[in-house]
């Protein structure tokens, strides 16, 4: 499958999520987000519609994931909405094992509903035995991005900013709740 000139659609744009629309941006793909917060920023990314979550997943070829998890922890994605979706999307998930209904992907790629899936993230990690295990047109991978040497002196630097930020002003940053 040719990328140029396909629709994806990223729920979600964070760091992660702007980072992923630069890369595809040299493929000549049509990129589309939804994102709460994505309105503020529109106007530095001018390649990019904002769609809303229902329409990325009825019109684009691939939907990937760059979001936190719902505060009610359902997953947004589950038979009804891999029904929706075009017998050829596929869907990347490399965000929250939450996010997609693992039961619900599993028979939507044995019945040929989607194309295809991409998964780093599992819904129970370190994922040991999993529903998804073994299934047709699926990638699995571990999800070890923030492995590398690079990634962990990164991260060492983001915690001593923000603990010296805390210390200085009161401000948390990147809180998790």
């Amino acid at each position: 499958m040719e990328l140029k000139g396909k629709k994806i659609g990223l729920i979600g744009f964070g760091n992660v999520g702007k980072r992923v629309s630069q890369i595809i941006k040299g493929f000549e793909m049509e990129i589309y987000v939804y994102s709460k917060y994505f309105s503020s920023i529109q106007e530095h990314y001018p390649h990019i519609k904002s769609l809303t979550f229902k329409d990325i997943i009825t019109t684009c070829d691939i939907i990937s994931f760059h979001c936190k998890a719902p505060k009610d922890n359902k997953p947004l994605i589950n038979i009804n909405e891999l029904k929706s979706m075009n017998k050829h999307s596929i869907i990347i998930n490399t965000a929250r094992g939450n996010l997609i209904n693992e039961k619900d992907l599993k028979e939507a790629l044995d019945n040929s509903v989607i194309r295809a899936a991409a998964i780093d993230v599992f819904s129970k990690e370190p994922a040991k035995e999993n529903v998804l295990f073994r299934t047709k047109n699926l990638l699995l991978t571990p999800h070890i991005a923030a492995s590398t040497v690079e990634a962990q002196v990164i991260v060492a630097k983001q915690i001593a900013e923000q603990i010296s930020e805390y210390f200085n002003s009161g401000k948390i940053i990147n809180s998790v709740s």
